[in-house]
């Protein structure tokens, strides 16, 4: 009785558990990036000894979106460096929450079938 109690346990475990993975099957990898880059904010104002600038204005995301696809968004780090993983196609660029008084440019990627792409973004000063 004990021993078929003992069954019983160790089916509902092996049940509710699931099936036992193999130990050689290597765990699931993050897909590499292959669009990176920097953005450059543009020089750095000059502000009184006793009056703090304020703090440069730059995106906390780029948004990398094209036709029938859903965007995909990436983090941009305080250095300003960023990188993704693109599906290859033409993307446009976009900054979330958008610059103050300037634009992205390049405002489009190209992604390839097969390696990787850099780019340079530069945030440009609009005239108004």
């Amino acid at each position: 009785m004990a021993g078929a109690r003992a069954g019983l346990v160790l089916f509902l475990l092996s049940v509710a558990c699931g099936p036992a993975q193999p130990a050689s099957q290597p765990a699931a990898t993050a897909t590499s990036a292959n669009v990176m880059g920097t953005i450059d904010r543009g020089a750095s104002p000059t502000c009184p000894a006793d009056e703090p600038c304020d703090p440069v204005a730059v995106a906390l995301m780029l948004v990398f979106s094209r036709p029938g696809a859903p965007d995909v968004r990436v983090r941009v780090s305080a250095d300003g460096t960023f990188a993704v993983h693109l599906d290859p196609g033409v993307y446009s660029i976009a900054m979330a929450p958008p610059a103050f008084h300037g634009t992205l440019q390049p405002s489009t990627v190209h992604v390839p079938e097969s390696g990787a792409v850099v780019v340079q973004l530069r945030i440009v000063k609009s005239s108004v």
